[in-house]
């Protein structure tokens, strides 16, 4: 969500330097370079007057937040929220520059990516303007909690990409939690259930699932090659930015094979399921990076 470039060598320390600077940037870059569709679908509202990145939901679908356009560059301004129903920026919510905002599971909290300091991981009240507090100590990608809020998973580009896991209720900055895969790794999602993460490699596309609670890779889920997606409430499908679909959105069931069934014409980026499980939130590289919602069955 914003992303992703796909970056080939996370050895050396200028490719760990790399992935917290192209992935970020990287909205701007595929989305504006691939093909544009000329179709339409009336299931698609543009939610926003101005470019953005990474929306997510609120837990109670009420809000949308996201990560504004720095005009400046075209990179990823500070976040900003706004209700759901309308057509509007909204109001800003931080000062610094942010990406990757995710809710905590009871709403109260938001912890994102403060790109202004460092990559590292900051969680702020979800009711206030400020940029919150610093709760760990490396550069980070793409946050998430899990189901029950108890943890939080992230990539660490200090670590060549693998993911990490740390308890939610930790605001240590000395604490960066466990590493808890390989390596390469961006865009995890927990399973509705909570026993399962499913995550990118960067080097290839493709989507892995593996354990919540062990340290390895896991498995490849075979037929998907995305540049982000997210899992239904329900945890039975997947939508997910097609790689090789010019970035169209596509859904099929997560337990099925295949590619799935393509539901929207525009090249799309970081979808995220409304709570209720019947509309998609993304980024639209054809419509001038505008949030927009799709409608799904």
């Amino acid at each position: 969500m914003r992303k992703k470039t796909i970056i080939l060598s996370l050895i050396t320390a200028f490719a760990v330097i790399l992935i917290s600077t192209a992935i970020y940037s990287a909205p701007n870059s595929w989305a504006k370079n691939l093909t544009s569709a000329k179709n339409k679908t009336s299931k698609n509202k543009a939610l926003t007057k101005s470019p953005g990145f990474s929306p997510v939901y609120s837990p109670d679908g009420k809000y949308i937040v996201y990560s504004s356009n720095n005009k400046d560059n075209g990179t990823e301004g500070p976040l900003y929220r706004k209700r759901a129903s309308s057509r509007s920026n909204g109001s800003k919510i931080t000062d610094d520059n942010g990406s990757s905002p995710v809710y905590s599971p009871d709403g109260a909290s938001i912890i994102y990516v403060n790109t202004d300091h460092g990559n590292y991981l900051y969680k702020k009240d979800s009711d206030d303007d400020n940029d919150g507090e610093k709760v760990n100590k490396v550069a980070s990608l793409d946050p998430t909690y899990s189901p029950d809020g108890k943890y939080v998973v992230y990539a660490n580009s200090d670590d060549e990409g693998r993911l990490y896991r740390k308890e939610a209720t930790s605001d240590d900055d000395d604490d960066e939690g466990d590493a808890i895969n390989d390596a390469n790794s961006h865009n995890p999602v927990y399973s509705s259930d909570g026993e399962h993460i499913y995550y990118l490699r960067i080097d290839d596309s493709k989507l892995y699932k593996k354990d919540a609670d062990d340290d390895d890779d896991g498995d490849e889920i075979s037929g998907i090659k995305a540049y982000s997606f997210t899992i239904s409430p329900s945890g039975k499908y997947i939508v997910y930015s097609n790689v090789n679909a010019d970035g169209k959105l596509y859904k099929r069931a997560l337990k099925s094979s295949g590619s799935g069934k393509e539901i929207n014409k525009y090249t799309s980026n970081e979808p995220f399921y409304l709570p209720g499980g019947n509309k998609v939130v993304y980024s639209n590289g054809d419509k001038k990076l505008l949030i927009y919602s799709l409608k799904i069955k």
